[in-house]
């Protein structure tokens, strides 16, 4: 690396890189984030574009039935991410956290007695995918604004 190259590392000062298809940018630090919540996933790194694409697409593509956990209705699955999506707009901007994501996430799961009846339709919300990172490490991620939309277009499915 030249040390033109590593002065910005050494500034703080952080590449940037174009999505190509949501035209947005994400740093590099981003990207580090993402490969290490799916570091221990890994055999290959040639997995890492299927294991991570959904970070980095506008909008998802995915059947609906992966919505459900154990035998949910889609009634259910709508009022689950409902609840998912309240709970989650109230963790103001400054402090979206994984940390506070996860506190008020586990907090509101525990009086429903079954986990999965929001983390799940609440991780395929955010990943449109069977097997992903867990909602938390997404929803960090994924940002704030990112991950509402997100639940809200899932419940209009």
């Amino acid at each position: 690396m030249s040390s033109e190259k590593l002065k910005l590392f050494k500034n703080g000062d952080s590449p940037k890189y174009k999505i190509r298809e949501t035209g947005e940018e994400i740093s590099f630090e981003e990207l580090q984030k993402i490969i290490l919540i799916y570091q221990e996933r890994l055999k290959k790194l040639s997995e890492i574009q299927g294991l991570t694409d959904f970070f980095f697409k506008k909008k998802l593509d995915y059947d609906k039935n992966l919505l459900k956990w154990d035998d949910m209705t889609d009634k259910e699955i709508s009022n689950y991410l409902s609840e998912a999506e309240k709970i989650l707009s109230k963790i103001k901007p400054d402090e979206w956290k994984k940390e506070n994501i996860e506190k008020v996430l586990l907090e509101e799961t525990e009086k429903t007695g079954d986990r999965g009846k929001i983390l799940w339709p609440l991780r395929v919300a955010l990943s449109g995918k069977q097997a992903s990172a867990g909602p938390f490490d997404i929803a960090y991620i994924l940002g704030r604004e990112k991950t509402l939309k997100r639940v809200k277009e899932a419940k209009l499915l």
